[in-house]
């Protein structure tokens, strides 16, 4: 087998994955870059060829810097995605992409128990989707095998979250492997941290959360882990999910429903607007109560776009007691500046900002686990800033560079 790294041994984002035989090529992941999001990067024989040079293609997850530039793919080369990323980014793109769905035809395919799914043949090469914990539901790693040779794709992971119980035990399942392929976000980052499980978070949400009537939340709906999170620790308090979450929660059984009893959904005044009846029909609920009928206690997972409620809210003098709690990377209101600034009107409220967040990549821990329970003969680090800051951790990591090939 052949290896090629097109982009992200020096970047985090938007990495893509080639491996090949003499007979098949495939791509993993092909997705946006986080720096812009505005670019289509292309590949001969995958996006602007007539006649397709690639086998197939993997996608390990719903996020946007994985899967987001899916639709420029020649039509003939099949893509081949879990069923509830499918279904989660079809959703997302309902909300973030102006209602334009995903138009090439996706194959999808299902972990049914456990934490590993079927696997799929492609000519000579053969793919066993693992279910790998992170921010994003139904996240997979991929191992591949060829020619007498195994190699393991991680996509992004980590195992301190809700699915971590099974990191062992799949690693385990897989077992020894010529070539490790891994993310290495959290690389240049202090060396010897340890991640806070989610579970302790939400212990530590339901403490917090006693100190105050009215707790508004920003965090990503896609992180489904976070919202249960803050649900399990809501106490006696109401929750109050936004569209974007209800439309999640209609295909993730693990999300709060707002046909449950302390459940309410919201509807953003920006969704009201959509005027597609058939997003409305979807999304909207004709029997939502809205803020009035919550006071005084509740939760309320708000977005960017909220301003303008919110704000009226305040000069109405509902809020009495609150605070905002952000949880999502710290980075984010430094690099975006519309959402900094949202937060620090939120503030001039005089309502507190407190940060509780766990990383959705791996630790270093995770990263030693990984290593010794696959006992890799090389490695790749991808999806990083600096991928020499991890050969302290893993065996023999390769010295390469984007587009660079090695030979298994």
């Amino acid at each position: 087998m052949r290896v090629r790294i097109i982009k992200g041994t020096k970047q985090i984002g938007g990495c893509i994955t080639e491996i090949s035989t003499p007979k098949t090529r495939i791509i993993i992941d092909y997705g946006l870059d986080l720096d812009d999001n505005s670019k289509v990067f292309d590949i001969d024989g995958l996006t602007n060829k007539e006649k397709p040079l690639y086998d197939a293609v993997f996608i390990t997850h719903s996020h946007g810097d994985h899967i987001g530039l899916v639709d420029n793919i020649v039509s003939d080369i099949p893509i081949y995605v879990e069923e509830k990323t499918a279904k989660i980014y079809d959703i997302y793109k309902d909300f973030c992409g102006n209602g334009n769905k995903i138009k090439r035809k996706l194959n999808t395919f299902k972990i049914e128990e456990g934490f590993k799914g079927k696997s799929i043949l492609v000519n000579d090469i053969k793919i066993t989707p693992y279910m790998i914990d992170h921010s994003a539901y139904h996240s997979c790693m991929y191992l591949i095998e060829a020619d007498g040779k195994r190699i393991l794709h991680t996509g992004d992971f980590r195992n301190h979250g809700r699915n971590g119980i099974n990191f062992e035990d799949e690693l385990k399942d897989v077992g020894k492997i010529d070539l490790l392929i891994t993310e290495g976000t959290t690389l240049t980052r202090k060396s010897d941290i340890v991640y806070e499980k989610e579970e302790e978070l939400e212990e530590r949400c339901k403490e917090l959360f006693k100190k105050y009537e009215q707790v508004l939340i920003l965090s990503s709906s896609t992180n489904i882990d976070r919202t249960i999170s803050f649900y399990n620790a809501r106490g006696n308090k109401k929750f109050i999910i936004d569209t974007f979450t209800r439309g999640l929660a209609e295909i993730i059984p693990e999300l709060p429903k707002n046909d449950q009893k302390e459940v309410f959904q919201w509807d953003p005044f920006k969704y009201k607007k959509v005027k597609s009846s058939e997003f409305k029909d979807k999304y909207h609920r004709k029997n939502n109560m809205n803020l009035y009928g919550f006071k005084p206690n509740f939760i309320w997972l708000i977005k960017q776009s909220m301003f303008p409620e919110i704000n009226k809210l305040y000069k109405k003098g509902y809020f009495t007691n609150t605070v905002l709690i952000y949880s999502m990377w710290a980075g984010y209101p430094l690099k975006d500046k519309k959402l900094g600034s949202f937060i620090n009107k939120i503030e001039k409220m005089g309502i507190k900002m407190i940060t509780i967040h766990t990383s959705g990549h791996a630790d270093s821990k995770a990263m030693k686990v990984l290593n010794k329970l696959t006992n890799p003969t090389q490695t790749i680090i991808i999806h990083t800033e600096d991928n020499s800051l991890g050969k302290n951790i893993f065996n023999n990591v390769l010295d390469i560079k984007d587009d660079e090939y090695i030979v298994l």
